[in-house]
């Protein structure tokens, strides 16, 4: 294949999975939108994209949206206004008083088997018979018009010879791919996958036994054939006979049969940096020609079981051929057939004018006669008012509404919400005081309640900030050797911190020990300092009983006894330019050391700093030879190949130190950067005023056997706890290097007696935990005992509210015993939903604490901090619609969606799941990986708990001001346009809503009370 040729069919299969979703390792879930990578589109448009590529729904059953409507969620009047919309410009006998009543009962529909179990007015039939009457080439006309954009050829192979090939493709390359992408928990590797996924595979596959059992003896030719995946696909596609006008959604369609491990390679390939793509690289080019080879391999096993070989261009000549006997293998195999017809037509496969012409006018009588049956129970008597034109229109009215249902519930309870949130903001009033302490928490909604109940409990002061308080950084935790980005995931960190024993100088050349173990080609150390009580049968047996009878009080001891008592610090301040040197040059020389004693057998103390000196300069500055190293009986080309072994093997070579001195160079902030982040953090949420406690509370989930645990942690610091982004924000803020800058520079004053105090906000307990109150003066951690007593009382408040979600036996039951069972969740290995989560999020707030503090919003909103007051020209602003916004739009549609419709969007039940490879889960023991969020997290038993609505975002700001910023940010402009979003702006000043509907900006005024806290 020639280079140009190849590249094309590279470039059309990245451009053809573009629609699937990126999926990160479960280690650290990432909320995302399922159909993120259409959002380009429409609303409406993207959700039938996702219904054509994944064939997974975007609405609720009408029975759900009922539901919503008995607790309050939907107003009628809202409900209406939605059906008056869809009848605008209609010419109908129906009014939207009939449709309301419709909606609103839900079994009222058509039924396919009605005419079975009612007897239908003949009349009726009989107006509308013709209708339903099909004409069997128009219907195979539009179904080899959807090969490449709603069929696979397998599909048709199913759809007209009753042969599921997709189930047997899934399973075999399902395998292979768990094989390759395997992190660890497999015992035996797959073999060479070093060379990447595809030449792997094509080795191993030659010398597996499935292959020759479903692909036959053939398939291994086929292997030969292909050495390269962009050969594999070019020729298999054209052996289809497809046009090439079709192949980007041909292949579309095939890579979302198994959109999770697609989801998950395409962002294994989109970041090379990923230790396991670096070590065993893999794109989803390689994982197309895989598919289509085995798929092909099957087809052709199997071509003397079909009537044709089921290429497109001949299932269009049998279509276009035989179209009787087309039609009726269609109706049989797609389940389309009614009646006694639905085992009769295969009798009939071989001469279908015996039957053709019954059958069609007995599936136009059947349906006809349960529309007849349903309208009927619909219109009752004024059906019999009505001429045939009319009821012929009745019945196209109801197929059209019954495509557009799902949308008229859906505006009808965004506008139900926005509604009562408006009319709540409206009540807000603006009143200062001076807080004995103020607290900065993470915007998710389940910081909410806290806030709410320690503003109860006294004169405190909350902020909401992104949880990684706009400190973006690469963190490498001890004894680890591997960063984790603590940072949204659109943010790349340019800054590394490293935490480090605490009795270490971070200036001493001790730092080279940890520098080896860290900075090495930052390879994973397997190694762990504590031995962990799994690893000892008998305690893993007492560990069983403890989490089984007694989860909470055992846990809690158990965490007690396992804490490390290794006390840490953190270097945050770079590295001058000479310590970079030096520790390279140390570290080096400790590598030099070790291949000298344990490769040559050089005794230590013979090994000076002359001689090591004189070896680096060798490796790094290609010197001369070494005096020193010929004393030890190495000649020119022993020294050749000793600095050779240090160059390949070591990695001491000029290249490589530039690499680490790179680094190296990333490694902590300057002062300057320290005051910089800070100052727009505190600019960011409006704090310019200080108490004598600010508390930075990232947040952090704890719960036993839950691979989900990480999409309980913090989305802002990339799926984990908050905690590390806290104490390090807090560091900087205390250093009196970095307040003096930040009054010089941005004119914040932090008073001295200002201390700011990083802690930890536990959402499964809510239980919140301070950390470094060890730096504080005597006195200082005197006084903070009552505020401790506080945080307390507002966790317990919490829980018992939280309480009232989580369970549904809504006993008598003490306080105490309900904070128990709140607590209990978090240590109960059985638990499957040991907390709602993000569960119920449908609006996000920016402004002024005081537009939401009178309201209770049930831990559902996410409320951060803006001040426009300070942002004259809208940067803050930007930043924060561009960050903290989109991930908040990221978490509800991933909510959204996994309500929706929870087996294709969502992961289904956690009860049925298996970690796979250490970085996902599949249902049972083989399924497409897992991507979306488990039933468990979005319903309460068979019913929605999340409220599947689009994010609304309401701004505090001067409307000209808020809209002017709106239009500047690209991204956020065409999720509003493209009606991903609801964005309403309040203008304080004005105190009127400006919303953004039907293509531009509107005043409107609520007219619903919302319920105050």
């Amino acid at each position: 294949m020639d280079l140009g040729r190849k590249l094309y069919i590279r470039s059309l299969v990245n451009i053809a999975s573009e629609p699937i979703s990126f999926f990160w390792p479960m280690r650290n879930f990432v909320h995302h939108n399922p159909l993120h990578e259409l959002e380009r589109l429409d609303f409406r448009e993207a959700i039938k994209e996702g219904e054509k590529f994944f064939k997974g729904k975007a609405f609720l059953d009408r029975k759900d949206y009922l539901d919503f409507m008995k607790k309050g969620l939907i107003e009628e009047k809202y409900l209406k206004k939605s059906i008056e919309k869809f009848l605008e410009g209609k010419e109908t006998p129906i009014s939207s008083k009939e449709l309301l009543e419709l909606i609103k009962n839900p079994h009222l529909r058509p039924y396919k088997n009605a005419f079975l179990q009612s007897t239908a007015d003949e009349k009726i039939v009989n107006i509308i018979k013709d209708i339903f009457r099909e004409d069997p080439h128009d219907i195979l006309k539009c179904v080899i018009e959807e090969v490449g954009r709603r069929y696979l050829l397998t599909d048709l192979v199913e759809l007209f010879f009753g042969d599921d090939i997709n189930s047997v493709v899934n399973e075999l390359v399902i395998k292979a791919t768990l094989d390759f992408l395997d992190e660890g928990q497999s015992v035996i590797g797959m073999p060479g996958r070093e060379k990447g996924f595809f030449k792997s595979w094509r080795e191993l596959a030659k010398r597996n036994l499935k292959y020759v059992i479903k692909g036959g003896r053939e398939f291994a030719e086929l292997l030969e054939r292909y050495e390269e995946p962009e050969e594999a696909i070019d020729d298999i596609l054209k052996s289809y006979r497809l046009p090439e006008e079709l192949w980007e959604g041909f292949i579309t369609l095939e890579l979302a049969q198994l959109k999770g491990f697609v989801g998950y390679i395409r962002w294994r390939s989109h970041n090379k940096q990923y230790y396991f793509q670096r070590k065993y690289p893999t794109d989803v080019v390689e994982f197309a020609a895989i598919r289509l080879i085995v798929e092909k391999g099957i087809l052709d096993h199997r071509r003397k079981t079909y009537p044709f070989y089921p290429s497109y261009e001949n299932f269009k000549e049998f279509i276009n051929g035989e179209p009787d006997r087309a039609y009726l293998m269609y109706e049989y195999h797609s389940k389309g057939a009614l009646g006694k017809y639905a085992s009769l037509l295969p009798d009939y496969f071989s001469n279908p004018e015996r039957i053709i012409e019954e059958y069609l006018n007995f599936k136009a009588n059947a349906q006809a006669q349960n529309w007849a049956i349903f309208l009927r129970s619909w219109l009752g008597e004024k059906l019999d008012s009505m001429n045939e034109e009319e009821i012929k229109k009745v019945v196209e009215l109801y197929k059209e509404f019954e495509r557009e249902e799902g949308y008229i519930w859906l505006e009808a309870l965004e506008n139900s919400l926005i509604e009562r949130l408006t009319q709540g903001i409206l009540k807000s009033s603006y009143k200062k005081s001076s807080p004995k302490a103020q607290a900065l928490f993470c915007i998710d909604v389940r910081s909410e309640r806290y806030r709410r109940n320690l503003e109860r409990i006294g004169n405190y002061e909350t902020y909401g900030i992104a949880g990684f308080f706009g400190v973006p950084m690469a963190f490498v935790e001890l004894h680890k050797g591997h960063e984790e980005f603590l940072c949204p995931v659109l943010i790349k960190p340019k800054n590394i911190v490293l935490e480090v024993p605490k009795k270490l100088d971070e200036h001493s050349e001790s730092l080279t020990h940890i520098f080896e173990e860290i900075l090495h080609d930052l390879k994973q150390n397997i190694l762990t300092p504590y031995i962990t009580v799994e690893a000892i049968g008998f305690l893993f047996g007492f560990d069983f009983i403890g989490k089984t009878f007694m989860p909470y009080p055992y846990s809690k001891l158990r965490e007690k006894l396992l804490e490390p008592s290794e006390k840490v610090d953190y270097i945050i301040d770079k590295l001058s330019k000479e310590e970079i040197e030096k520790i390279i040059s140390t570290v080096y020389k400790i590598t030099i050391k070790k291949v000298l004693k344990h490769e040559y057998g050089i005794k230590e103390e013979r090994i000076t700093e002359e001689l090591l000196e004189e070896i680096l300069l060798m490796a790094i500055e290609n010197s001369e030879f070494s005096k020193e190293l010929e004393k030890f009986g190495f000649s020119e080309e022993a020294q050749k190949e000793l600095v050779k072994k240090l160059k390949n093997i070591y990695k001491i070579d000029r290249g490589y130190k530039n690499l680490l001195y790179e680094r190296l160079s990333r490694l902590g902030f300057s002062l300057e950067e320290q005051a910089t982040l800070i100052a727009k953090a505190l600019q960011m949420i409006g704090l310019k005023e200080f108490a004598p406690f600010v508390f930075v509370l990232g947040h952090g989930s704890k719960s036993d056997n839950n691979p989900y645990e990480s999409a309980l942690d913090c989305g802002a610091c990339g799926g984990a706890s908050g905690l590390y982004n806290a104490i390090i924000f807090t560091r900087m803020a205390n250093n009196p290097q970095v307040r003096k800058l930040i009054k010089e520079r941005f004119g914040i004053e932090i008073p001295e007696n200002t201390y700011f105090i990083p802690g930890l906000h536990n959402t499964t307990t809510d239980e919140i935990y301070l950390y470094e109150t060890q730096r504080l003066p005597e006195d200082v951690r005197e006084r903070l005992e009552e505020i401790k007593e506080d945080f307390e009382r507002a966790s317990i408040l919490t829980a018992v509210e939280r309480y009232k979600e989580l369970f549904e036996e809504q006993t008598a039951e003490g306080e105490l015993r309900k904070i128990y069972k709140v607590l209990e969740n978090a240590y109960d290995w059985s638990q499957v939903r040991p907390e709602w989560g993000l569960s119920g999020n449908y609006a996000f707030i920016i402004g002024r604490r005081e537009l939401t503090k009178h309201l209770n919003l049930e831990g559902k909103v996410f409320l951060h901090s803006y001040d426009y007051r300070i942002d004259k020209k809208g940067f803050l602003l930007e930043n924060i619609l561009s960050g903290p916004m989109v991930v908040g739009q990221w978490i509800n549609m991933e909510h959204y969606f996994s309500t929706t419709d929870n087996d294709v969007y969502g992961s289904g039940s956690k009860v049925y799941h298996n970690v796979v490879g250490r970085f996902g889960v599949v249902s049972g023991n083989f399924s497409d990986l897992r991507t979306g969020l488990p039933t468990q997290t979005v319903m309460k038993g068979t019913k929605p708990h999340h409220i599947p609505a689009r994010l609304i975002v309401i701004l505090e700001a001067p409307f000209e001001f808020g809209r002017n910023t709106v239009e500047r940010v690209y991204i956020v402009r065409e999720l509003i346009k493209n009606r991903w979003i609801n964005f309403i702006i309040f203008d304080p000043e004005r105190r009127k809503f400006y919303r953004y509907y039907e293509g531009k900006w509107r005043e409107f005024k609520p007219e619903v009370s919302y319920e105050e806290a």
